[in-house]
């Protein structure tokens, strides 16, 4: 199979990228290009073992591992691949494996002086673990703790009382009675039959019949706080116990008409007692009397995208962010699917004269400045890479400048 020049260059051009990445220490892009680069051209096992590389530096020994056992499967006399793994393996704890990495990259190239100091490291490494595992095994096997008869104390055992019942429906039922009682002198006496409703207090408390009988100061208020009249009324039932409750508090909202176009209605709990008017919310703001105000996230964009189906809606939501601010909202999170979903848009306005070829190709220029745009285009179609083009031709090129 003959391969493709075109994904070659991009992933030579990935490739330089992520070892400029590299050299400056940016480890997190790096592995992003080197990752390009293999989705370019997998054949190619210089990029696995450059991301390899990155990924050691992080500490992400397993993925290290898992790209020199990559590379190593077609190529198992890779130094590189085996001088790589070996250290991860080492990083992971696995030393046996990784001394025999390095052994055999040894083998391979006897006068390497890398792989030489990684295998000493390695069998230093083991014989520091095989001394702390023969002194701690010595620990456990030549003090064995014994304690003499002599010293070893007496277990007491606790006496439980035990009372034998020879009858024991008869003396239940008995000691049952006596409970009864008991609990019987210690209830109040003036409690009748719907006692469970009656408060019960450890103080006097007066009477409806005493607080109206009682004489009140003129100079003070007639009307007594809302909280003391409820407390002092006495209840029957649940029924009226809810209607007091609900007359002493305000009302509350209770529901509405819910529009789609955002001008809501909404009612008081007791709107046809009380005679409040239902409140009415205005609708949110508008660009052009169509759609809300421009977004200022992607995450706003998304969902305002979604929602409006209509060449010049959409249109709306586009002229309402600068061209500028795409790169700023979109970061590294612009999807493939949502780039075709624009890139079709500017056609069908382009054709259908809703906007100006200019303005479509200033948002075109922004977008192609986004971050990983490279990236995106590898993930997208024929047709789509097509219409990129098409709209590239009509719209005019970018300046050199």
């Amino acid at each position: 199979m003959t391969p493709d020049p075109m994904a070659s260059d991009r992933a030579k051009i990935a490739k330089d990228q992520g070892n400029a990445a590299f050299k400056s220490g940016d480890y997190p892009a790096a592995i992003g290009h080197y990752t390009s680069a293999i989705l370019a051209n997998a054949d190619d096992s210089t990029f696995p073992l450059n991301r390899a590389a990155a990924y050691l530096k992080l500490g992400k020994n397993e993925d290290a591992e898992r790209d020199c056992t990559t590379v190593l499967m077609p190529s198992p006399n890779n130094v590189k691949a085996l001088f790589r793994r070996g250290q991860a393996r080492t990083g992971l704890g696995c030393l046996d494996k990784a001394r025999a990495d390095f052994v055999r990259a040894s083998e391979l190239e006897p006068s390497n002086q890398s792989v030489k100091q990684e295998l000493s490291e390695v069998d230093r490494l083991i014989q520091q673990q095989q001394q702390k595992h023969d002194y701690f095994g010595l620990q456990r096997t030549s003090r064995p703790i014994t304690v003499p008869l002599e010293v070893a104390p007496a277990i007491r055992r606790r006496r439980v009382p035990i009372e034998i019942v020879e009858n024991g429906s008869g003396a239940s039922h008995h000691r049952g009675a006596e409970l009864a009682a008991e609990y019987a002198k210690k209830q109040p006496k003036d409690l009748g039959d719907n006692g469970l409703l009656q408060p019960i207090s450890s103080r006097t408390l007066p009477r409806s019949d005493e607080l109206s009988s009682s004489k009140v100061n003129p100079d003070q208020s007639t009307a007594p706080p809302l909280l003391r009249q409820t407390t002092s009324i006495r209840t029957e039932s649940f029924k009226d116990a809810k209607q007091l409750r609900d007359t002493a508090k305000p009302s509350r909202v209770g529901g509405g008409i819910f529009r789609p176009s955002g001008s809501h209605t909404l009612f008081a709990r007791d709107d046809e007692m009380s005679g409040a008017v239902p409140v009415t919310t205005p609708p949110p703001a508008t660009v052009n009397g169509t759609v809300p105000k421009a977004p200022m996230t992607l995450f706003n964009f998304t969902k305002m995208w979604e929602s409006h189906m209509k060449d010049q809606d959409r249109w709306n939501i586009l002229s309402g962010i600068p061209p500028v601010s795409l790169p700023k909202m979109f970061q590294a999170s612009l999807e493939p699917v949502l780039l075709s979903s624009i890139l079709q848009h500017f056609a069908r306005v382009i054709d259908q004269q809703i906007a100006a070829p200019d303005d479509v190709r200033k948002y075109l220029v922004s977008l192609s400045k986004v971050q990983r745009f490279g990236t995106i285009m590898l993930f997208m179609n024929k047709d789509e890479k097509m219409l990129l083009k098409g709209l590239w031709e009509s719209c005019g090129k970018p300046d050199s400048t």
